[in-house]
C-alpha cells in the first residue's frame, strides 16, 4: 500500500494592516440665490463618508463626499437665522499591503475638525480635516496535513485551535422610517440642521440570519410654521434593522461592523396635511463574518517501519481566537459658556459626533483612548442664536482575555445618548453614554506538512536485541523513530510509558 497525505482545508478572515490617513479638504461654499448674506456663522458642522472603494493593481482608490451644514445669522434687518446644506466629493489613493492572497478592505471615515471662514456675504471657505481608517484583510484558503494512511506508519500530533471563515458579506443595506414630532409641537416650516446617531448595535437571530438592530436618534432644529416662525428643537428616537448578508450554524461566531455611509431627513405631511412628520432614510454598508472555533490536528513528525518518509514542512499564520470587547461609558461635563455681553436663557439643541478613537495593547491589558465633539445652540437674554463647540475625551482600560499574540483589529464607539440641564445662567451639566467596541484577535504561527515523499526499503537486517544507552535530548518517540519499531513496542519492552521523559545514559532495549 503507498503513503497517502490526507489534507484538511481551512479557509481564514485575517486582519492584515489598520491604516489611518489624514487628509486637508478646503471647499468654498456659495450662499444660494434664494438666501441672503451671511453676517455671521452660527454653527459650521462636517461630516465625512465613504462611499466607493475600488481596486486597481497595488492601489485602493477610496471615495467620498462630505457634507456641510451651515447655520446663520443673515445680514437682514431682523438678522433672520439661515442654513445651508451641501456637500462636496473627494477622493484619495492608498496602496495596498503585500500579500500572497486577495486583499478586500473596509474603510470609515470622519470628521476631526473644521474652520470656516466668511470670504464675503457669499462664500464661505472651509477647511476640514478628514480621517480615513482602512482596514485591510484576506481571506485566504489552506490545507494542513492532519493524517497519513498507509500500513506501520506512526504518527507524532499536535492539537491547534483555529478560527475557520464559514461564511462573510459585505452588503449596502437601507432603512427607513417616518417619525412624529413630540405631540403639541408646531408643524415644520423649514429644517435648520439635523443630526443623525446610531447607538450600540445587537445581534439578533430569525431563522439562522442574523440582523443588526441598534436604537437611532435624530436630533432636529426647525423653523415652525407658526405666525413668529419661531425656532424649535427635537429629539426623535427610531429603531434600526438591518440584515448581515451571511448565515449562520450553531456554535458560530458573528462579528459584524455597520457604517453609515449616506443619511436623509425630510418633512413629511401628516392626515391634516401639516407637515409634523419627519422622513428617515438612512444608508448602511454592513461587514460581516461567521467564525467557527476548530480543534484541527498537525502533523509534527511521522515514520515508518517500511518507508522512508521525508516530510516537507511550511509555515501558515492563522487566527486561533477573535472577539470583541464592549463596554458602556458614561462622560459627565460640567461645560461654563464664556459670554461677557450676554447669558444663556435656552438650549435648543445639544448633540455629539465621533471625532476619534484607537486602542493600544500593552503587556495584558487593552488601552482605548477617544475623543468626540459635542454641539450645543442656545438662546441669549436678548434673544441671540449662539453656539458652543467642546471636545469630550474618553478613556478604557480592559484585559485582555488570556496570553497570547493579540493585536486589535478594529476600533469604534457609538454614541448612545445625549442628557442635559442648565445648572445657571452660564453651565451646562453634560451627560453622554457612550459604546465602545474593541476588536482584538490573537493570531499563531503553526507549522505544518503540505508534501510527502516515501521511498520504500528492502527488509534490512537487524539485531535480535540491542542494548541502547540514551543521549541527552532523547525521547521515546526519537529513539522508535531512529529503529523504526512502534512506539507501544518499545515502551512494552522496557517497562515504560510512551510519554515518560528519559535521562541521558538510560539504558533501553531495542528488540
Amino acid at each position: 500500500m503507498q503513503m497517502e497525505l490526507i489534507k484538511k482545508p481551512i479557509r481564514s478572515y485575517r486582519t492584515i494592516e489598520i491604516r489611518e490617513t489624514e487628509e486637508m479638504l478646503e471647499n468654498s461654499i456659495i450662499v444660494p440665490d434664494s438666501k441672503p448674506d451671511i453676517r455671521n456663522i452660527i454653527l459650521a458642522d462636517a461630516e465625512c463618508f465613504v462611499t466607493n472603494v475600488e481596486k486597481s493593481g497595488r492601489m485602493v482608490e477610496v471615495s467620498g463626499e462630505i457634507r456641510y451644514r451651515i447655520l446663520y445669522c443673515s445680514d437682514t434687518p431682523d438678522q433672520r437665522t439661515e442654513s445651508i446644506v451641501t456637500q462636496f466629493s473627494w477622493s484619495f489613493s492608498l496602496q495596498k499591503p503585500k500579500a500572497d492572497a486577495e486583499i478586500g478592505i473596509f474603510a470609515r471615515s470622519y470628521s476631526q475638525h473644521t474652520d470656516a471662514n466668511i470670504a464675503n456675504g457669499r462664500k464661505i471657505i472651509v477647511r476640514t480635516v478628514c480621517s480615513i481608517v482602512s482596514r485591510f484583510y484576506e481571506i485566504r484558503s489552506d490545507e494542513i496535513g492532519r493524517e497519513i494512511l498507509g500500513e506501520n506508519v506512526y504518527l507524532k500530533t499536535t492539537p491547534v485551535n483555529i478560527i475557520s471563515l464559514k461564511d462573510s458579506g459585505d452588503i449596502m443595506a437601507k432603512v427607513s422610517n417616518v417619525l412624529s414630532l413630540p405631540h403639541g409641537s408646531p408643524a415644520i416650516k423649514e429644517i435648520l440642521f439635523s443630526r443623525i446617531n446610531v447607538g450600540a448595535t445587537e445581534l439578533t437571530y430569525k431563522e439562522d440570519e442574523p440582523a443588526i438592530e441598534a436604537k437611532g436618534t435624530a436630533y432636529i432644529l426647525y423653523r415652525s410654521d407658526t405666525i413668529d416662525e419661531s425656532i424649535e428643537s427635537a429629539v426623535l428616537e427610531f429603531p434600526i434593522k438591518t440584515v448581515t448578508g451571511i448565515m449562520t450554524v450553531p456554535n458560530e461566531i458573528v462579528l459584524a461592523t455597520s457604517v453609515l455611509r449616506h443619511w436623509e431627513l425630510e418633512p413629511i405631511e401628516d392626515a391634516d396635511g401639516l407637515l409634523t412628520q419627519v422622513g428617515v432614510n438612512l444608508e448602511f454598508q454592513v461587514d460581516a463574518q461567521a467564525l467557527v472555533p476548530e480543534e484541527q490536528v498537525i502533523i509534527d513528525d511521522a515514520y515508518s517501519t517500511d518507508y522512508r518518509l521525508d516530510l516537507k514542512k511550511t509555515a501558515i499564520n492563522i487566527v486561533s481566537d477573535e472577539r470583541e470587547i464592549c463596554d458602556f461609558l458614561a462622560l459627565n461635563q460640567k461645560i461654563k459658556i464664556e459670554d461677557p455681553d450676554d447669558q444663556l436663557t435656552e438650549v435648543l439643541l445639544v448633540c455629539a459626533n465621533e471625532r476619534n478613537i484607537a486602542a493600544m495593547i500593552n503587556e495584558k491589558s487593552l488601552n482605548a483612548q477617544g475623543t468626540l465633539g459635542v454641539d450645543i445652540v442656545y438662546m441669549t437674554n436678548n434673544g441671540e442664536m449662539k453656539s458652543h463647540f467642546m471636545e469630550v475625551p474618553f478613556s478604557q482600560v480592559a484585559d485582555l482575555p488570556d496570553e497570547g499574540q493579540w493585536q486589535t483589529v478594529q476600533s469604534s464607539f457609538s454614541i448612545n445618548d445625549v442628557e442635559f440641564d442648565i445648572s445657571g445662567t452660564d453651565t451646562i451639566d453634560l451627560t453622554i453614554n457612550i459604546n465602545t467596541r474593541l476588536r482584538i484577535a490573537r493570531y499563531n504561527e503553526i507549522v505544518c506538512t503540505e508534501a510527502l515523499t516515501a521511498v520504500k526499503e528492502e527488509s534490512r537486517k537487524k539485531a535480535p536485541i540491542v542494548l541502547y544507552f540514551t543521549h541527552p535530548g532523547d525521547t521515546m518517540w526519537s529513539v522508535a523513530k531512529r529503529y523504526r519499531i512502534p512506539l507501544s513496542r518499545l515502551a512494552l519492552d522496557n517497562g515504560l510509558d510512551a510519554s515518560v521523559s528519559l535521562q541521558a545514559g538510560q539504558k533501553l532495549f531495542i528488540m
